[in-house]
């Protein structure tokens, strides 16, 4: 199964968020997940290639024109496939359609972005995707909060041009707080796929 890793690539991350990203990508290599990313070399995404890199095992990196000044390093990593997209925005698209999850771990604005683009999508009914927020010491309790916000206050529906009505973010999105547990719920997302 492919599966989109979405972080953070700013090499001044403080570094007690490189162990948990070094050990999801521990845990989707031991579990012959195919990884999908657009990062680069550095931050915790580089923690999660690192496993990948070392175990030669199949990653799909898609490269926006904007970060083409990185391709040189990126050569280097050991992606099994490069894909260059001329846009960020088409990056993030590929990266989605190419894939069968998306896991969004620690990671900054563009992180985020991803994220509630692949919540967006899903919403509207544009990508039958799951996404799996890896909230690691609760890293994301904003983002949820603000979710529950824009809930309470009716700013939420499902679908295309539907009526809106209150929703959990379960119906668009599940929360671990553990890579472990991002593993069980990818196991059981690629069971139910068949």
């Amino acid at each position: 199964m492919k599966v989109c890793i979405c972080g953070g690539t700013n090499p001044a991350t403080n570094p007690k968020y490189f162990a948990v990203a070094q050990k999801m990508g521990e845990l989707l290599v031991e579990n012959d997940f195919e990884m999908v990313w657009g990062g680069n070399a550095f931050g915790v995404m580089s923690h999660v290639h690192k496993m990948y890199l070392e175990k030669r095992a199949k990653n799909t990196l898609i490269l926006p024109k904007a970060y083409e000044a990185d391709l040189k390093t990126m050569q280097k990593s050991g992606a099994t496939t490069v894909q260059k997209t001329k846009e960020v925005s088409f990056r993030t698209v590929t990266m989605f359609s190419l894939s069968n999850a998306v896991v969004v771990i620690p990671g900054g604005i563009g992180t985020i972005y991803e994220f509630w683009s692949a919540v967006e999508y899903k919403r509207a009914e544009e990508f039958d995707i799951d996404i799996i927020m890896l909230n690691y010491n609760n890293f994301y309790k904003h983002q949820l909060a603000h979710f529950d916000f824009i809930n309470k206050n009716g700013f939420t529906k499902i679908g295309q041009g539907g009526a809106p009505y209150k929703i959990a973010p379960e119906d668009l999105f599940r929360v671990c707080s553990t890579p472990e547990e991002v593993i069980k719920l990818l196991k059981e997302i690629q069971k139910a796929r068949g």
